[in-house]
């Protein structure tokens, strides 16, 4: 009797970690903070931090914000199931340990906390995030599926959730688009190399990819040409706001970006965690904005 009963916990539990690997726990906890850190030093005019945390509103529009990407992070993993089993054979695996009909139904609990989360905060707000909501679902269901227009939008979608707080302030300054457009040159390269390294996939299941239709070789040149544009981006953006701080910052991002220049030509494998030491840095960079 006692075995089962641990049994079935360990099942529960399993099933669980299941789930938050599914709604990428870690990626949706990294944008709330990065969205405090913007809140916070770019858009913040009180002197007092503490006094600027009493803002409830901020509170509702992050919390929204990790509501509606959870569900957008289950919906696209629903989606691309047979695909990612290729790709990410053993975590895929795990995550499966979670009907598809269960993903299904949290997908839309999800959405529903996070627009009513919204909707408190304001009818902007909420139309917002209903129209985000709405874009994720589209991604996942046809976007995805399009060469180009794939890559381009999973960027835009992941930038654009950064506005939501432009849209509560009324607020959209120049420093704060050129550096959003520095980061979706990065997440734009980012998806060129998933479609390098995941391209045995997406050829077994028929996903045409920039990679499947131009070939390996033409895909490493259009990565190499985005980071090098990119680079263009950082010299306009410091010209345009010259704090010392972002001159550091974005000088350590331009080495990652020739790093990876060279990188791609010979070994793509250490290229993911030098993007993601980069938008780390790019999320820390928003405190001098």
């Amino acid at each position: 009797m006692n075995a089962k009963r641990f049994q079935k916990r360990d099942s529960v539990y399993l099933k669980l970690i299941a789930l938050l690997s599914s709604v990428r726990w870690k990626n949706v906890l990294f944008t709330a903070g990065a969205q405090y850190i913007a809140f916070l030093f770019a858009f913040n005019v009180k002197e007092d931090i503490w006094h600027s945390l009493a803002e409830v509103k901020v509170h509702l529009i992050i919390a929204s914000t990790a509501f509606i990407l959870a569900g957008g992070y289950i919906i696209n993993n629903f989606y691309d199931v047979e695909k990612d089993l290729i790709n990410r054979p053993y975590r895929t695996r795990f995550q499966n340990l979670v009907s598809r009909g269960f993903k299904l139904n949290f997908y839309l609990l999800l959405n529903f906390i996070g627009l009513s989360i919204a909707l408190f905060a304001s009818w902007r707000i909420f139309i917002f995030f209903l129209g985000y909501a709405g874009l994720l679902w589209f991604y996942s269901h046809k976007l995805s599926k399009m060469v180009l227009i794939r890559e381009l939008t999973a960027s835009f979608l992941t930038v654009l959730v950064f506005f939501s707080l432009t849209i509560y302030f009324r607020s959209l300054s120049l420093s704060f688009f050129l550096y959003g457009m520095n980061l979706f040159f990065v997440l734009f390269a980012r998806e060129i190399y998933k479609g390098i390294i995941w391209l045995k996939g997406d050829v077994v299941h028929g996903y045409e990819s920039i990679a499947t239709k131009a070939g390996q070789e033409t895909s490493k040149r259009i990565f190499q040409v985005i980071l090098i544009s990119s680079i263009i981006v950082d010299a306009v953006f410091l010209w345009v706001h010259t704090k010392p701080e972002l001159f550091y910052i974005l000088g350590a991002i331009a080495i990652l970006k020739t790093i990876m220049l060279v990188l791609i030509e010979h070994n793509t494998k250490p290229i993911h965690r030098i993007l993601q030491l980069a938008m780390l840095l790019f999320i820390i960079g928003i405190a001098w904005l």
